[in-house]
């Protein structure tokens, strides 16, 4: 395959801890590794971060940060970038945000006539929502936001439900289907990294342990959770929960859980950015507890899958795309008497939950080449298709 040179655009990038930014690194690291072409990263600046430690370059630009939200939002204006780009021979952007990413890759298309691949991964009106107060504002911002992606060369979605959420806000165009991976190896973490994080969190080692992987806002459904948590304790069911992750809502979190009398058994972790750390948490986890419908493809479930840790999810959502109920992952209604029912059913059926978590491990499980080879191939027909309208 003739090498490609791939600008990556984003509004997420480490140090932010989500989807949008380990997809973006992973992409970014894939290309360069698997010698597809060279690749550069343009995202936000984060004060007093540094990014000389990739390998592949990272071009910032200046930002500020946005009220009731752990994000920063660009300045889209940025010439600069444009002479940068025009040296490395970009052939082709692919932005992953529909806000200021989309906005220069829209300026850097009109100077350079590169094409434009955008991926839609979040529903981020969610986002917009918590930031944006006035209806009419509002309004005016998602316009401007689907204006940006209909503007692309190639619309990719992270899974159906995704581009069914974006018909239902009135996208028309035409798109593609591109997965996500993950970046673990297959297979259990060190024995002995997974003692010391069950040292580290408290765990007794004797009973079974739920997970929650993800940022921590209630619209991923994590009231739900600690309902369900509450109905289990109820019924005499012992385990350990642990949630990974940090976010604006987490003291409310923490304080419901104290009101609920589930701190003995719910343990915050916070953010945990080692991978090693974290793989440790999903071989020791049970089954992962995602009861989450704001996400389109969460990355949590093919790591966990990674680590045979099953995933719980809610049936009809996107999360659930993937699996295959009763064998590959668990499916349940979005009530907490559900959900309740759904954990209890696969604890105490350990045949079962073994099946399951080899199913997982077998067919959940993908890993971030297959995804990016299969980029790559789409990344050409989109230059060929776009050149020769051009001609």
């Amino acid at each position: 395959m003739k090498r490609i040179n791939v600008a990556l655009i984003t509004d997420s990038f480490p140090p932010v801890v989500d989807g949008v930014s380990r997809c973006v690194v992973n992409y970014a690291h894939t290309l360069t590794a698997e010698k597809y072409g060279d690749c550069v990263v343009i995202t936000q600046r984060t004060p007093g971060e540094m990014y000389y430690h990739y390998p592949f370059p990272v071009l910032g630009f200046p930002s500020m940060g946005l009220p009731r939200l752990d994000y920063r939002a660009g300045y889209p204006i940025v010439p600069f970038l444009i002479n940068s780009l025009k040296k490395m021979d970009i052939d082709l952007i692919h932005a992953h945000s529909p806000f200021t990413s989309m906005v220069i890759a829209r300026q850097i298309r009109r100077k350079l006539r590169t094409p434009i691949v955008f991926t839609q991964h979040t529903k981020w009106e969610y986002d917009i929502k918590r930031t944006v107060r006035t209806g009419p504002l509002r309004r005016a911002v998602e316009a401007l936001v689907y204006d940006n992606i209909e503007a692309a060369d190639d619309v990719w979605t992270v899974s159906r439900g995704t581009a069914l959420h974006m018909r239902n806000r009135g996208f028309s165009g035409d798109y593609i289907v591109m997965e996500n991976g993950t970046d673990f190896p297959q297979g259990e973490a060190d024995a002995a990294l997974t003692r010391e994080v069950c040292r580290t969190h408290g765990l007794s080692g004797n009973r079974p342990v739920l997970l929650f992987v993800g940022r921590m806002y209630w619209y991923k459904n994590i009231r739900l959770i600690l309902d369900a948590l509450t109905l289990l304790r109820a019924r005499g069911l012992e385990f350990d929960m642990l949630m990974v992750g940090d976010g604006t809502d987490l003291p409310d979190m923490r304080a419901l859980t104290a009101a609920k009398s589930l701190n003995d058994c719910v343990h915050f972790t916070g953010k945990i950015s080692d991978r090693e750390k974290l793989r440790a948490i999903y071989t020791l986890s049970t089954l992962l507890v995602f009861p989450s419908v704001y996400d389109n493809a969460p990355l949590v479930i093919r790591e966990a899958a990674a680590c045979r840790c099953p995933a719980l999810v809610i049936r009809g959502s996107s999360s659930s795309e993937i699996l295959e109920e009763g064998q590959t992952g668990f499916c349940t209604e979005e009530t907490p008497e559900d959900v309740a029912d759904a954990v209890a059913g696969a604890l105490s059926n350990p045949e079962w939950l073994a099946r399951v978590a080899n199913g997982a491990a077998e067919h959940v499980y993908l890993p971030w080449p297959k995804v990016v080879a299969r980029a790559a191939e789409r990344y050409h027909e989109v230059l060929e298709r776009c050149r020769s309208q051009q001609a």
